[in-house]
């Protein structure tokens, strides 16, 4: 008895990150719509979001780049460079599915979705930068994947932690932040914040906002 299926092909299997780039619009529902990059930057948001609701942090700063790169930026603490798996934690949230903190997940189950990883994936560039013990350091990647270790790139004077990336035009086209649906989607969250203050920059027309 002849068995018809074909045992001799291998399985194929994808990391993270080439699954997200290959299939987009399943971690990313409004992939290819106005407001894609929106829910990049609400992903990212959700970890100095996440220091805020705990009383951790006091100032989140929002940037949109002329480049078209977003940085946000906390004075909360920065994850461990050194997690549980021996991984620096951050690296853990952008690298591997469904990588969410419990604290963040018990305080909005619902703000952060698949989490991190898809900013990470579906970005150019992405950097990791925080002060840490009087010291800047620095992790970049490439289109999901990590160019090297921590390193460390200079002395700050304070405690904070930055996660700046390029949306990868490659795959989401010339797509810029809409602001006013990004604050209206802010507003309608309804966030418990108190003591911190929230702003978002544009370079590009110069406008702040103050978000609370």
């Amino acid at each position: 008895m002849s068995n018809s299926r074909d045992n001799t092909r291998p399985v194929k299997s994808f990391s993270a990150t080439d699954g997200i780039r290959a299939r987009p619009t399943m971690y990313l529902p409004e992939f290819g719509q106005r407001y894609a990059v929106n829910s990049l930057v609400q992903e990212c948001l959700c970890i100095s979001l996440d220091n805020a609701l705990k009383g951790c942090a006091t100032e989140i700063r929002i940037k949109i780049r002329g480049d078209g790169s977003i940085a946000i930026w906390d004075n909360g603490p920065p994850l461990p460079l050194i997690g549980s798996d021996g991984l620096p934690a951050i690296q853990s949230l952008l690298t591997i599915m469904y990588a969410c903190r419990d604290a963040k997940r018990a305080v909005n189950k619902d703000l952060c979705r698949v989490g991190v990883v898809v900013v990470n994936a579906l970005s150019e560039w992405l950097k990791v930068d925080c002060g840490i013990d009087a010291r800047h350091w620095r992790q970049e990647y490439q289109r999901g994947a990590p160019t090297g270790p921590f390193a460390e790139i200079g002395d700050t004077t304070e405690t904070w932690e930055q996660i700046s990336f390029l949306p990868d035009r490659s795959l989401l086209g010339e797509t810029q932040v809409d602001i006013p649906a990004f604050q209206q989607w802010f507003t309608d969250q309804q966030f418990a914040i108190s003591n911190c203050r929230i702003t978002l920059d544009d370079d590009v027309t110069g406008e702040r906002l103050l978000l609370s």
